[in-house]
């Protein structure tokens, strides 16, 4: 309704004035409706508006702010609208990129994409207006109508089509993409409610009563295809509040159920990336109180058998000695029920595993195959057999992990991994757990199970033993490593994989989550964390005997060692010892550790022990690599968190890779202008696949990152060769020259950060003796070098270190070299979930 209308005699006044009403609550309605999309955009670092509807009401804005309106309200409120607009379309360049990683082409060029719609939108309405309002010409006059002076032309029938037309394109699109997003990101209630109640106010109460009072100029307003869009936007938009509802109440939900051992900023990543409520309906249900009546078993897995025997496949090993009884410490988690606990290892049918087994067990009894030997026929065999089983890594190889919709290099799946079908007996150590996820990689049903656990307090191990037990998971124990004075974290990450032929050891930077291993909840999303994996194939002994440990290779000591300080069960350390270690000469395993299990207390270290542990182990096994005898050296370090680095630390990390003493005189260089720190800006994070809320278990404190003593000049974005994915590495690349001129490379892979608590903080006293050495982490990784073919081709100047390519076939460097310096950017830091 404009001023200049002629209304006809039988149409009261008031119209004008119920007109302005309606018409001002849609404007205002709309107008807070903006301002609350654009700030939940940035709020959740996502676009509010679907892409193609913000270009189309941008367009519509600019079109009738500057060529249609010609009263001064409606041009402000439009231009009102055409800056706000500017802060969405902010939003959408700013984090469009985030929501397109199925098609990272779009999200590169999503700002590109949007100017292009932009200016098609303009050009089309314009293109409609000028027709539509021609003066010679117009589009279905009608008398009593106006339009800067010409009679009959109507601009409000253009600004109802043109409206409806947006309103209709606009609520589908937004029920859409709320519905593969999958969640509320940039969605809220308050959003919903402003833009429903000013559309309905603006279009549908507005002119109905329009055309209630004065029918012969509103007369299109019960036109089929008017009635059919109406009804179109108002069932998308009430089918949006549904959706809404029900992902956030989803949301809610899975918020009070997160199982121990899964740390809750991984499970808001889970939820970030998931876009299917099956998935999430099955994580609640994995989670619920129900319970399933346990059966009363004592009996022990034997950890170093390989019998088929389906009966010995049923039984539950629940049998495990109970630790000393001690206080939680208050960096674990609390567990308020038992239930909560129990759900953690729930998740198998044990219905099916039961129909499985009678299955199998009818099978076998019809038809015996011999395929399957005994376990006496199967030794017999090994023993007698001279030939040996060609494994795929005799030699030892590390890996990245695998990505979902990254090509494929030099890659490795889970499944690859673990080879479930040809495993008897797993043994794993991980910080964090998914165990519903790693049920369906490794079943209980055929695999045994040792899961070694970070959970500290003896009432809550014997919580988590109980519920384990009255979960009725069959084929597994759990195993708590010693976590005594100031040790706090059992952060060790390693696999164990026994079989008939070979035994499979793998050191990963991986926790036991779907995350870490790339996978995703649905088949279109990129993978959004990556990770990197030592693994080697051992063959059993040839004579079918039991080492000694003493006899081992220094990889094979250290590692029986590790174990026996973390009080493994013995049958796991015999089944070890039956494997040949021959083909680990070259590699060194490294370990942090609390030696207080056998001559200390507290996890402090006064004097130099027969295994080396810490940096003090880093030191050892590049002598024993014969690595040390270091002229120059540059360290590279890929760390996912970052403890209270200072210089004095540095200095340890940098005598420990030239294999010397951290009580040595020898001079060291500028260790700033030689160790660089991969760590991602907080750009980095929030411009990645997964956004904040997957940079979660990425940790470095403000506290620390401002110390006068922290060595920012170290620093180096990590921006992974994989575009958009975030890191969970721990890698130390070192290349360096020996002092007689050889070259060398070897790189490091395993669980240990850059901290004190990872490799051990310690003194020089006065006397120039080592002080206590405190560590409170119980970390394990692997050292490999670069094998000497590979350098001896190589040729250097005078001061030249080996260039970073020189790991090509030995590990892929995930990130891009060198990484940019920080410079004004500000790192990611921890936020508390």
């Amino acid at each position: 309704m404009t001023p200049h209308d002629a209304l006809p005699v039988h149409v009261e006044a008031s119209l004008r004035n119920v007109n302005d009403v309606l018409l001002g609550i849609g404007g205002l309605g709309y107008t807070i409706c903006y301002l609350l999309m654009a700030r939940q955009s940035i709020r959740d670092r996502t676009y509010a508006m679907p892409l193609f509807s913000l270009a189309f009401n941008f367009g519509w804005e600019i079109v009738f702010a500057l060529y249609v309106a010609v009263e001064v309200r409606e041009q402000v409120i439009f231009t009102i609208w055409m800056l706000i607009d500017v802060g969405l379309v902010y939003t959408t360049v700013r984090y469009g990129a985030n929501e397109w990683r199925h098609a990272p082409a779009v999200g590169r060029n999503i700002g590109k994409i949007f100017t292009g719609m932009l200016a098609w939108w303009c050009v089309a309405l314009y293109a409609v207006s000028v027709w539509w309002l021609d003066v010679e010409n117009p589009v279905n006059p009608k008398a009593g109508k106006a339009y800067k002076g010409v009679v009959g032309i109507d601009t409000n029938e253009l600004g109802f089509w043109t409206a409806l037309v947006a309103q209709v394109v606009l609520s589908v699109m937004s029920l859409a993409q709320i519905m593969v997003r999958g969640s509320s990101r940039g969605s809220s209630y308050s959003i919903w409610t402003t833009r429903f109640v000013g559309s309905l106010s603006g279009l549908n109460l507005n002119y109905g009563y329009c055309w209630w009072v004065w029918p012969e100029a509103h007369g299109y307003y019960t036109n089929p295809i008017v009635v059919l869009m109406m009804v179109t936007w108002v069932l998308a938009d009430l089918g949006y509040l549904i959706v809404l509802c029900g992902r956030v109440a989803r949301a809610q939900a899975l918020a009070t159920c997160i199982p121990l051992n899964i740390h809750p900023l991984v499970l808001v990543c889970k939820r970030a990336m998931s876009t299917s409520d099956d998935e999430d309906l099955k994580l609640a249900m994995a989670m619920s109180l129900q319970q399933i009546p346990p059966t009363a078993s004592n009996e022990v897995i034997d950890l170093t058998s390989v019998s088929d025997d389906e009966d010995e496949h049923l039984r539950r090993a629940i049998a495990l000695s109970q630790q000393e009884s001690a206080k939680s410490d208050a960096l674990q988690p609390d567990v308020a029920t038992t239930t909560s606990t129990a759900a953690f290892f729930k998740g198998i049918d044990r219905k099916a595993m039961e129909q499985e087994r009678l299955a199998r067990l009818g099978k076998r009894k019809r038809d015996p195959s011999p395929e399957e030997p005994s376990k006496q026929a199967a030794r017999s065999t090994l023993s007698k057999s001279s030939e040996r089983p060609t494994l795929q890594y005799s030699k030892g190889a590390i890996k990245r992990t695998f990505a979902t919709k990254y090509p494929r290099t030099d890659d490795i799946t889970i499944d690859e991994l673990l080879e479930a079908s040809d495993v008897n007996v797993a043994v794993i150590s991980s910080f964090m757990w998914d165990s519903n996820w790693l049920y369906k990689k490794l079943d209980p049903v055929k695999v045994k199970q040792v899961w070694l656990m970070n959970v500290k307090g003896g009432d809550v191990q014997k919580r988590y033993l109980q519920d384990m037990k009255e979960s009725g998971v069959p084929n597994l124990k759990i195993h708590f490593p010693p976590l005594n004075g100031i040790v706090h974290c059992m952060h060790s990450k390693f696999m164990l994989l026994f079989g008939n032929k070979k035994l499979r050891i793998a050191v990963p930077t991986a926790n036991m989550t779907p995350i870490d291993w790339g996978e995703v909840e649905n088949n279109w999303q990129p993978g959004v964390m990556e990770n990197s994996v030592f693994l080697i194939d051992l063959p059993r002994r040839g004579d079918g005997s039991v080492a000694k440990s003493e006899d081992l290779t220094p990889f094979g000591r250290e590692l029986v060692y590790f174990l026996e300080q973390q009080k493994v069960e013995q049958k796991v350390i015999d089944g070890l010892l039956k494997f040949d270690f021959s083909q680990t000469v070259h590699l060194a395993f490294v370990h942090s550790m609390n030696l207080q299990l056998t001559h200390y207390s507290g996890g402090s270290h006064k004097t130099e022990p027969e295994h080396p542990t810490g940096l003090s182990g880093l030191t050892q096994a590049i002598r024993d690599l014969r690595l040390d005898s270091v002229k120059d050296i540059e360290l590279d370090y890929a760390a996912s968190s970052l403890g209270a680095i200072n210089d004095t630390l540095l200095r340890r990390i940098y005598l420990a890779a030239c294999g010397e003493s951290s009580i040595t005189n020898t001079p060291t260089p500028n260790l700033r202008n030689h160790i660089r720190i991969y760590f991602p800006t907080n750009e980095t994070v929030e411009k990645s696949i997964g956004g904040p809320e997957c940079g979660g278990i990425i940790s470095l404190t403000k506290q620390y990152y401002n110390a006068s003593t922290f060595p920012k000049e170290c620093l180096r974005d990590y921006d992974s060769t994989r575009r958009g994915m975030l890191s969970h590495n721990k890698l130390l690349f070192a290349r360096g020259r020996k002092k007689d001129g050889k070259p060398f490379a070897w790189v490091y892979v395993g669980s240990a950060n850059i901290s004190e608590s990872a490799w051990g903080g310690q003194k020089v006293l006065k006397s120039g003796k080592m002080g206590s050495l405190n560590i409170r982490n119980w970390e394990c990784g692997v050292v490999m070098p670069v094998s000497d073919g590979k350098l001896e081709h190589l040729k250097l100047g005078e001061g030249e270190v080996p260039p970073m390519a020189v790991f090509e076939g030995t590990a892929e460097v995930p990130y891009r070299f060198p990484g940019d310096k920080y410079g004004g950017k500000q790192p990611w830091f921890f936020r508390p979930g």
